[in-house]
């Protein structure tokens, strides 16, 4: 089977073969449609699925870009409060029309 990939992800697929993940382009597209059959496999006969999925795969990317980010940087709990009450304001626009 031939899949052609559009111009636009070629990038990312190739990211995600440097990244030492997948050996080449074709195990990384294997590995997307194998657990994409997965998730479809158990709502097939039923089985509750989780309401994200990829989880996993996007907090691995997070870490990955954490990792690479350099040295952490040390805040207070002031500091920290304020970046939680940002991100939650960020959330509740995200959702407001």
């Amino acid at each position: 089977m031939n899949v052609a990939i559009p111009d636009s992800l070629q990038k990312f697929i190739e990211e995600q073969v440097r990244s030492g993940r997948y050996p080449n382009p074709e195990a990384f597209v294997a590995e997307l449609v194998k657990t994409e059959a997965q998730v479809f496999e158990r709502a097939r006969v039923g089985e509750p699925i989780a309401i994200d999925e990829h989880f996993g795969r996007r907090l691995e990317v997070l870490l990955d870009e954490a990792e690479k980010s350099g040295d952490y940087t040390e805040v207070t709990k002031d500091e920290f409060d304020a970046m939680e009450r940002e991100g939650l304001e960020l959330a509740r626009n995200r959702r407001s029309p």
